[in-house]
């Protein structure tokens, strides 16, 4: 494997058939081939080896996102080399190819978001489908509530405070992390996301503009009143298996939070500050 770059892709929007994968989409040519490339490792990462539906892989977070996709340059032999039995000499040079193969991905979530998740709650393509309650029970009548609030769209209405978010502050969300099983253990989780945090470090006011100076407004969203600027708050809905690679990026778990699923699989809050116009890792405080 020859030495990674990385390619990112800027929100833009583009037709995507949410059922398909990628190799399948009806009009390829009118989809960014980055996030052609980034919903090829999501899929082998996720749909594959995870067994999350497919259609539950691509959500309307994905067109409003960054999406950070990193490549390995590989040499394949084509043809080996042909040499003379009795002398050695090379008779016909060794054919190869060197093909750039898209091997992890990351993509960073603007503000506003929806509601941190219930704690306990269960996760399915976004929506929380806890058991239906009694309609006669006042206590289940409020968890129904609850539900329904956490299934609304992002909105800039206040949030719950937990141990690292006080329920106002606007953040940035990272996720969809994955990497292909064969690239593990060389450490592209983390050259990801600090590409991704050098970017917001660059760009720190990269989506404060007004909900509609932003589009937000076309994609439903509630607005609370003026939009907040990001001071450098980072969030990760991390799964209880990748909480040790997110650590090494300077991610702390969120106790206050709690814990939640999200396709059956155990989910965790955890959060970065990084200060602004510092090429430094960030710390929490």
């Amino acid at each position: 494997m020859g030495t990674p770059f990385i390619s990112l892709l800027e929100p833009t929007p583009f037709p995507w058939d949410r059922t398909l994968p990628a190799e399948a989409q009806p009009n390829p040519s009118a989809i960014p081939r980055t996030f052609l490339d980034a919903m090829s490792v999501r899929q082998r990462v996720f749909v594959q080896e995870q067994q999350i539906p497919q259609e539950n892989e691509f959500d309307s977070d994905d067109l409003r996102s960054c999406h950070w996709v990193i490549y390995a340059s590989v040499n394949e032999t084509l043809a080996a080399a042909v040499t003379d039995p009795s002398t050695g000499a090379v008779l016909q040079p060794r054919r190869s190819s060197t093909t750039s193969l898209p091997i992890g991905t990351l993509r960073l979530v603007p503000f506003p978001h929806p509601p941190h998740p219930v704690v306990g709650g269960d996760y399915v393509d976004n929506q929380l489908v806890n058991p239906k309650p009694d309609p006669d029970d006042e206590k289940e009548k409020q968890q129904q509530q609850q539900k329904q609030e956490h299934q609304r769209k992002p909105s800039f209405t206040p949030d719950r405070s937990t141990t690292y978010h006080d329920g106002t502050e606007p953040y940035v969300k990272l996720g969809r992390l994955a990497v292909r099983p064969e690239f593990r253990g060389r450490g592209i989780a983390r050259q990801l996301v600090r590409s991704a945090i050098a970017w917001m470090r660059q760009n720190p006011s990269y989506f404060d503009p007004s909900p509609a100076e932003q589009g937000f407004e076309q994609l439903g969203m509630e607005q609370g009143g003026t939009v907040p600027k990001w001071a450098g708050l980072i969030c990760v809905h991390a799964q209880e298996e990748a909480v040790k690679v997110w650590e090494r990026c300077g991610f702390k778990v969120d106790e206050g939070m709690g814990r939640w699923t999200e396709e059956g699989i155990p989910h965790v809050g955890m959060f970065l500050r990084v200060t602004l116009g510092s090429d430094g890792d960030g710390a929490m405080r």
